[in-house]
């Protein structure tokens, strides 16, 4: 009797965990539903309201349809269609609305420039938002290039020593999704997992899926070859390696032209910032003596300007250029 009673006792204290357990992934993948939701409305309203009416335009922006895939951007290519065409509406309204403003409030002439501003000001305005959504995916698919390239040496050591240790591809590929970073490979060896656990995938076929969406370069190039390697029956140790010293020495030769490029660089920032404004300095001071004005302007206006706009701009300019130059890693 006193075992059953314990039994009994047991089993109610693990159905209370069971069931605060349940609750608390129910909370959770509510709350990431929710955000997921929150997130993606507007695309969702925009894609409900427009999907009809702008089916013709699909064909036309194939070529989106593969960038989108190459950037791993989250999200269909007829939703992100609908989603350009809901905001350049948007801002063609916006534009209307701020010509027919400006044109009451300011006496325009000719008159009938100011009848057709607010028709410009909307055109422009939804060219430029279309033009600008239709850029933002290429712009996504080079960042993702730049850091896959800045990435693949390092993880294809990575690769090649769980390789020695003799795990499969499979396994390599599931031990980096186990890693806890923000990195590319990271996130597409959780893709390839996915893929291989949820969706049934085969190994080749996740991988061939992920090439897919892959901009074309040595990453994809590395995936084709691990294919190749897997399914000849070579040794995934001796590729990995071979391919990494060849990274490796491409990462030496890019870090190369990067010093060469930042050794250019140096010598516009001694021109731009040194030599340039104590010439400027010089000239102006001389010249003062015979002209207090020069082209219509006060020697002391462009001597302010040069000096809290001009050498802040060129300072700004070269900082911007050297940061795009250096490797990030």
């Amino acid at each position: 009797m006193q075992i059953l009673n314990d039994f009994l006792r047991e089993k109610e204290c693990w159905c209370k965990n069971l069931q605060k357990s349940s609750d608390f992934y129910a909370k959770a993948n509510k709350k990431r539903f929710e955000v997921k939701e929150s997130t993606g409305t507007i695309h969702v309203l925009s894609f409900r309201l427009l999907n009809k009416h702008i089916q013709f335009l699909y064909p036309k922006l194939s070529n989106l349809e593969k960038t989108i895939k190459h950037g791993m951007m989250p999200i269909p290519f007829e939703v992100y269609v609908c989603s350009m065409v809901f905001f350049s509406i948007i801002a063609g309204i916006i534009g209307l609305i701020s010509g027919v403003v400006i044109a009451l409030s300011i006496d325009i002439q000719p008159v009938a420039f100011s009848f057709l501003l607010p028709i410009i000001a909307c055109a422009g305005m939804a060219q430029v938002t279309f033009f600008i959504l239709q850029m933002l995916p290429q712009i996504s698919v080079k960042n993702r290039a730049s850091r896959l390239v800045d990435e693949l040496p390092h993880f294809i050591g990575y690769m090649a020593t769980l390789a020695t240790s003799g795990l499969s591809l499979e396994g390599i590929f599931k031990a980096i999704s186990s890693e806890d970073a923000d990195e590319e490979i990271v996130k597409d060896s959780k893709f390839i997992t996915r893929n291989i656990d949820v969706l049934g995938m085969d190994l080749v076929t996740a991988i061939n899926d992920l090439i897919k969406r892959s901009p074309p370069g040595p990453y994809t190039d590395l995936l084709e070859g691990a294919i190749i390697t897997v399914q000849s029956g070579g040794d995934l140790k001796e590729y990995f390696i071979a391919t990494g010293k060849v990274q490796l020495e491409e990462k030496k030769m890019s870090l190369k032209r990067s010093t060469d490029s930042l050794g250019i660089m140096a010598e516009m920032y001694t021109i731009l910032l040194i030599v340039f404004p104590l010439m400027a300095v010089i000239m102006l001071s001389i010249m003062s003596i015979m002209s207090p004005n020069l082209g219509g302007f006060d020697l002391m206006t462009l001597l302010n300007l040069m000096t809290y706009v001009m050498v802040p701009f060129f300072g700004f300019l070269l900082l911007f250029m050297m940061d795009s130059m250096v490797p990030k890693r």
